[in-house]
């Protein structure tokens, strides 16, 4: 039997990157170009792995748009189903998740792990977004998780470690999968990636559908954003990549001491590429050679105007001589790297601890969670 399945993931509508009105509208229209293709394809359901939208409590505007979107998939009688995000996720007691608005109007269908949903013999298991602090859930989760057959999915929106190995950026490792899923739709991870196993299975991360940072740029350029689209026609699924239109974005390099050619160059190239008004890039610059005033630096980029929807210093990596000394100013280090080394070093916390600490202050909204950290600090029931 013939069954075919879009898998998308972080969406974030309502996203203004930058704070520009544009990119609001990308994100929506990125978001409807997906849904189109659902139905252009005639799938037999749309699967959307967290991060539905960027912020637990969207604006009006986004979710009116989320509403008129997902009508056009009802009126095609192809289901949304979906999880909840660590963005989609209120920190405070007592707030809802905006996908119940959209399910009370029957646009969507939540996914849970208890009982799948069932799609012509597909059986589709949901685990809504588990935090670092309560990862020993996670795992107990999973492996009580037992599909009846390889024709399966199990929908995950989790840092994995053997991807995003850092310190608190992780809730699970690929070997905490279950057994026995034909494919696992994961989420989180903004940048296309996917593992076909050694029994068939597909691990697979559909990314992003637009580029929502910087350091996403280079996974768009090699994978390209959008979706994967299952076919299950077979015990084991086989996948098709499909790609959005997104907005350019790019990171460019210019040297104060040739700043007028380099500019000169940048614009060059972008008019050649570029396709239309309405497709203007944002430019990442990075800046090379002498220190100067910043006001003279942006008064000598003010022609980008022209060609550039927006841009922005990304890094500077200029030098200042003094004296016949050179001095290269000071690059941004990660903030978490600053905690965790400031609570070691001179508050004389061990690093588990200090990743704890981490942790709580990341999420200081959440109660249930600053709680079972204080816990674990102290051994105290509170």
């Amino acid at each position: 039997m013939m069954v075919q399945i879009l898998h998308i993931s972080d969406t974030h509508l309502g996203k203004r990157q930058y704070s520009l009105a544009e990119r609001e509208k990308d994100i929506y229209d990125v978001f409807s170009q997906l849904i189109d293709i659902a139905i252009k394809e005639r799938v037999d359901a749309v699967i959307h792995s967290g991060d539905l939208f960027d912020v637990s409590n969207p604006t009006t505007n986004a979710l009116v748009i989320a509403v008129k979107i997902l009508k056009k998939l009802k009126d095609a009688n192809i289901p949304f189903l979906s999880i909840p995000g660590d963005h989609d996720t209120p920190k405070r007691k007592g707030y809802i998740i905006p996908h119940n608005i959209l399910t009370e109007l029957d646009l969507i269908k939540i996914l849970n792990y208890d009982k799948p949903y069932i799609i012509k013999e597909i059986e589709i298991y949901g685990i809504p977004h588990i935090p670092t602090v309560s990862k020993n859930v996670l795992v107990s989760t999973l492996s009580s998780l037992k599909p009846k057959s390889s024709r399966s999915i199990l929908l995950l929106h989790q840092g994995v470690k053997q991807i995003l190995p850092y310190d608190g950026s992780w809730q699970m490792e690929l070997g905490s999968l279950p057994k026995g899923f034909g494919y696992y739709a994961l989420g989180h991870l903004h940048t296309r990636w996917r593992l076909i196993q050694d029994d068939g299975s597909i691990i697979a991360i559909a990314g992003s559908p637009d580029i929502m940072r910087e350091e996403e740029i280079e996974g768009y350029e090699k994978f390209g954003k959008g979706a994967y689209l299952i076919d299950f026609s077979k015990d084991l699924p086989t996948l098709t990549t499909i790609n959005t239109t997104v907005r350019p974005q790019k990171v460019v390099t210019i040297n104060t001491k040739n700043l007028k050619n380099d500019i000169s160059k940048i614009k060059s190239d972008l008019l050649k590429n570029n396709k239309g008004e309405n497709n203007k890039p944002i430019l990442h610059i990075i800046v090379e050679g002498e220190r100067m005033r910043k006001d003279l630096l942006y008064r000598e980029l003010l022609p980008l105007n022209d060609i550039a929807l927006y841009y922005r210093i990304y890094k500077d990596e200029t030098i200042q001589s003094v004296d016949n000394l050179t001095y290269t100013l000071p690059q941004d280090r990660a903030l978490d790297k600053i905690i965790i080394e400031y609570l070691t070093k001179y508050e004389k916390f061990n690093e588990d601890e200090a990743n704890l600490i981490l942790q709580m202050i990341k999420n200081v909204d959440s109660e249930d969670i600053v709680n079972e950290i204080l816990k674990r600090l102290t051994g105290v029931n509170l």
